[in-house]
């Protein structure tokens, strides 16, 4: 009686599966349109875009209706058009002109030819100005800097000098901006465009600037030799005196009787007082090396290169630029070239990289002494730590272990080989899939402990690795592309279900698109959702105010804003803000690319059960015209040659 049971049991759970597999989610909306829908997408503020023969339209994702069209765009490749770096503003690239589309009203905020740029070098959005930057040269090859109105799209004020090529610009205030050019320093009021200051970035650059036409004649030369070449240049504000730091790293190219060509680099530092724009030193701090990282301490800088095996980092006063550290003040030696820094209560922990290898020290900064006798040794960068009485528990992109600041010893005899996205937070302990073993790990990050949760190897199918974890109330969920599985917290496998994918490449753009744009959004949240592990938020934020206000996830630009800020800036900030915080908190399902019968499909996939729960069906086509949003669980199909349906997972 009992096997008869369980027998009919299981076929009435398969005969379940099988409904749900072919179950469709609910219809959100249907939307009949003018033309032959061409493409479409969702940005990661989580704008609608559709692209038909007739026009590009903007619509309410949750409802499905039109915001806004514009004819002149109609039958644009999708090619020509993309979200504007650290901004909701969309750039369309059509013909010779490049224009700025306000996703929300669809008001062109920009158009170069209408502002007498022929070609265009800079845009960046300037929120506490409610304005946009943009630079470039006219139509007479002459420079051009400009700055245009948020509300209206009107030009607010020229320049029209030989500034030469921006390569970083920052926002002091809503009233004042700091230009950083190859030859000069601007420092302008954003209102008029008046030039508060300027002084030139180096000697030389002042001495080119003293001898009149013929040294614009030879800035022009040198600048357009360069013209194709990437500037490595970073930009530190001291956090509480007016002085900022310009680091430039630059690159050499010679050849060896061999024939062969030798590239070496060295980097320069140079100070400059923000109320003047006057160099504080005589001659910049130079140092051999690529730029690694920098660290203000006390009454001076800690410069922290990048040169392999040769590396030198040293401790210089701030007025005078004089090196205190090692034999003359030349420095002391380090293993590897430093590519991070953590402050800690007792010094600085130290992350360099040789090659592939990538190494520990910890640096005593008063002394001026490395506390290790050795360098620790170990596999990836390091993205994440976090300090306990035990130690500093770090993780790399390769594994997990926790470091004695003290003795440089390492506290588990082998580290655990895993990646960032395999481990989650909470309280105190940290959870970590074991990629070698195959297993759930827990580790006591006060107590510098670790211990298997499941002892059950646990291999995916489809060639395919654990590459997600995520903690659960029924318990621990793994996941790949195409693989779910799910642990409880005693280790005991609750399930494990395989869907295999279309062979198509093309059929999972629009989701790949959407995953990575979700997958920004938790980088931002952190690994961690405990926030006690050190993130990049605060170096984002000093070089990209938007981008450092959705890391942190408060919109604090917008609160520093207030009642200033334009409807453009308020919009933005809380649809970034929103999203941050929908993908903070999680969500019942992923979805999953699979078949049903012979058509491709998307799959709804609950994470507590394995199961499916919902079926998209995007028919035979290699390449089907669909959008994802990651975030909210939507998704937008072309169903007739001028339809699209909304589905909501």
């Amino acid at each position: 009686m009992t096997k008869k049971l369980i027998i009919v049991l299981n076929l009435f759970l398969l005969s379940g599966v099988i409904l749900t597999t072919n179950a469709q989610v609910n219809e959100l909306w249907k939307k009949d349109l003018t033309g032959t829908v061409i493409w479409q997408q969702v940005t990661s503020f989580g704008n609608y875009f559709v692209c038909t023969s007739t026009e590009f339209a903007a619509f309410n994702p949750e409802t499905g209706d039109k915001l806004w069209s514009n004819s002149e765009f109609a039958n644009i490749p999708n090619q020509q058009v993309e979200e504007m770096s650290g901004s909701a503003l969309i750039s369309i690239n059509l013909g010779q002109t490049i224009y700025l589309v306000d996703p929300y009203s669809g008001a062109v905020k920009f158009n170069s030819t209408k502002a007498g740029i022929s070609e265009l070098k800079t845009k960046q959005v300037l929120y506490k100005a409610n304005g946009i930057l943009a630079a470039g040269k006219n139509t007479n090859g002459d420079p051009l800097m400009l700055m245009v109105d948020m509300t209206n799209g009107e030009i607010v004020w020229k320049i029209e000098e030989k500034f030469g090529r921006i390569v970083t610009l920052n926002e002091l205030s809503n009233k004042e901006l700091l230009i950083v050019t190859l030859f000069k320093n601007y420092k302008i009021n954003s209102e008029t465009g008046d030039i508060i200051w300027k002084n030139s970035t180096s000697k030389e650059a002042e001495q080119l600037d003293n001898m009149g036409a013929f040294g614009s004649l030879l800035a022009g030369v040198a600048e357009q030799a360069v013209s194709d070449e990437d500037f490595v240049i970073n930009f530190y504000k001291h956090p509480e005196k007016d002085i900022f730091i310009i680091a430039a790293e630059n690159k050499s190219e010679s050849q060896t009787s061999s024939g062969q060509t030798s590239i070496s680099y060295s980097n320069n530092y140079t100070a400059f007082n923000l109320e003047d724009g006057s160099r504080l030193w005589n001659a910049p701090i130079e140092m051999n090396g690529q730029l690694g990282t920098l660290a203000f301490y006390k009454d001076g800088i800690i410069v922290l290169p990048n040169d392999g095996n040769r590396t030198k980092i040293n401790f210089f006063n701030l007025q005078t630029a004089e090196g205190l550290w090692g034999k003359k003040g030349r420095g002391i030696a380090i293993k590897g070239g430093v590519y991070k820094h953590l402050k800690t209560e007792s010094g600085f922990l130290l992350m360099s990289q040789s090659g592939d290898k990538n190494y520990l020290n910890f640096l005593d900064p008063d002394q001026g002494i490395i506390t290790f006798d050795k360098p620790v040794k170990i596999d990836g960068e390091v993205i994440a730590t976090v300090e306990s009485a035990k130690g500093i528990l770090y993780v790399t992109t390769a594994e997990v272990n926790v470091l004695n600041p003290t003795s440089g010893e390492l506290v588990f005899d082998k580290s655990i080989q895993t990646s960032p996205s395999l481990t989650q937070q909470q309280d105190n302990k940290l959870y970590v899939f074991d990629i070698k073993e195959g297993v759930i790990k827990s580790i006591d990050i006060d107590a510098a402990t670790a211990n298997n949760i499941s002892n059950e190897g646990l291999r995916f199918e489809g060639k395919e690795g654990p590459n997600n974890l995520e903690l659960r109330e029924k318990g621990i969920f793994i996941s790949s592309e195409q693989n779910v599985a799910m642990f409880d917290y005693n280790g005991t496998k609750i399930f494990q279900n395989y869907f295999e994918a279309p062979r198509e490449p093309g059929l999972k753009r629009a989701l790949l698109y959407a995953q990575a744009a979700r997958a920004a959004y938790i980088s931002a949240n952190s690994y961690y959702a405990a926030g006690v592990l050190q993130t990049a938020a605060p170096d984002v934020k000093e070089e990209d105010a938007f981008s450092g206000a959705v890391v942190e996830g408060f919109g604090m630009v917008y609160e520093e804003l207030g009642d200033a800020a334009s409807d453009f800036a308020k919009q933005s900030f809380q649809q970034a803000n929103a999203r941050f915080k929908a993908t903070a908190q999680g969500r019942d399902f992923m979805i999953v690319f699979g078949k049903v019968e012979k058509d491709n499909a998307l799959f709804k996939v609950n994470k507590d059960s394995g199961e499916i729960e919902g079926t998209i069906n995007l028919g035979k086509e290699k390449e089907p015209v669909y959008a994802v949003d990651d975030i909210t669980g939507q998704i937008f199909q072309k169903t007739a040659e001028m339809q699209i349906t909304s589905f909501k997972l």
